[in-house]
C-alpha cells in the first residue's frame, strides 16, 4: 500500500488544519493532496490558500488517491462514500476523523476488505504540534500502519492506542485545547485585573504555557515535579496553588474530562 497521493473529503476546520499542517511541514505536499467538499466554496477557499487540487466529485478524488482522509460528520460518511465503495478494493486506505464512528462500522460499509484507520487529532496539527491518537482496523498490516503513522507524524505526535480508549483520549487530546484555552483566558483576565495591559497579559500567558509544556516534554517531568520546582515555601506560587485547591480546580478539570469522555462514548452509540 502507498500514501503518496492523499485525498481529503471534508474541508472544515479539522480537514483544513490537517492540510495546512502537512504543507507547513513540507511545501511539496501540496502537489500530493486533492480535496473535495459538499460545500464547494470551502474546498475552493482551501485550494486557493494552499495550492492543493480540487476534485469535482468524491469519485474522482478516490480514484486519484492512495489514502482517503474523511473529515465529515459521522452521520454523513455513508453518503459521502456511497459511489466510491468499489474503488477501495484496489489497495486504498481509509482514515476517518469522525467522532464516535468505530472502525468496525466503517469496515462493514465496504464490499471488500479495506485498510481502515480511526484518527483523533486536535487543532494543533495546523502548526505541526497536534496530538494524534491512531487505531488500526483488522485489515491493516504492520508496514501500512508504519507508513500511515509516518504521514501523520508530520503534523504532530502520533499515539497508537486501542480503539476502546478513544473516548478517554478524545476528552484530553481532542477537547483539551478547549479546556486550556478557557484556563488561558482566565490567566489573561487575572493579569489584566492585576494591572497588566491586555496584549502583555496575552503574551506572558502564551509564552508561559509554551515553556511549561516544553519542560514537561523535553525533561520528561511529572507535572507534580514541575509544580514543586516552582513552589517556594510561603511564596507566591504556594499561595496561589492553595487557593486553587480550595476552589476545587483539580476536581473540576477531572470532572470535565470524565464528562467529555462520556459524551464521546455516547456519540458512538
Amino acid at each position: 500500500m502507498s500514501t503518496q497521493k492523499i485525498g481529503l473529503i471534508g474541508t472544515g476546520n479539522m480537514g483544513a488544519a490537517m492540510v495546512k499542517g502537512w504543507i507547513r511541514a513540507d511545501p511539496g505536499m501540496a502537489g500530493r493532496i486533492t480535496v473535495a467538499d459538499a460545500v464547494s466554496s470551502s474546498a475552493r477557499r482551501l485550494a486557493k490558500e494552499t495550492g492543493v487540487a480540487i476534485a469535482r466529485s468524491n469519485v474522482e478524488l478516490v480514484k486519484k488517491s492512495d489514502l482517503v482522509l474523511i473529515a465529515v460528520k459521522p452521520a454523513d460518511i455513508e453518503s459521502a462514500l456511497e459511489d466510491t465503495l468499489e474503488l477501495f478494493g484496489r489497495g486504498k486506505i481509509l482514515v476517518s476523523v469522525a467522532a464516535g464512528r468505530t472502525i468496525l462500522s466503517l469496515e462493514t460499509i465496504f464490499p471488500v476488505d479495506v485498510a481502515v484507520f480511526r484518527l483523533m487529532p486536535n487543532v494543533a496539527v495546523e502548526v505541526n504540534a497536534g496530538t494524534i491518537c491512531l487505531a488500526s482496523g483488522n485489515n491493516v498490516d504492520v508496514q501500512t500502519e508504519e507508513e500511515v503513522s509516518d504521514l501523520f507524524n508530520l503534523v504532530g505526535r502520533v499515539i497508537v492506542l486501542p480503539e476502546n480508549l478513544f473516548p478517554a483520549a478524545t476528552a484530553i487530546g481532542g477537547s483539551g485545547p478547549g479546556f486550556l484555552a478557557l484556563i488561558a483566558d482566565a490567566f489573561i483576565d487575572g493579569g489584566i485585573m492585576a494591572g497588566l495591559p491586555a496584549p502583555m497579559a496575552r503574551e506572558i500567558t502564551t509564552s508561559m504555557l509554551h515553556g511549561a509544556s516544553k519542560l514537561l516534554m523535553e525533561q520528561a517531568l511529572l507535572p507534580s515535579e514541575l509544580r514543586h520546582r516552582v513552589t517556594s515555601p510561603a511564596g507566591t506560587t504556594a499561595s496561589g496553588i492553595a487557593h486553587l485547591e480550595r476552589a476545587g480546580v483539580r476536581s473540576a478539570i477531572i470532572d470535565a474530562v470524565q464528562m467529555a469522555a462520556g459524551r464521546s462514548s455516547e456519540l458512538g452509540k
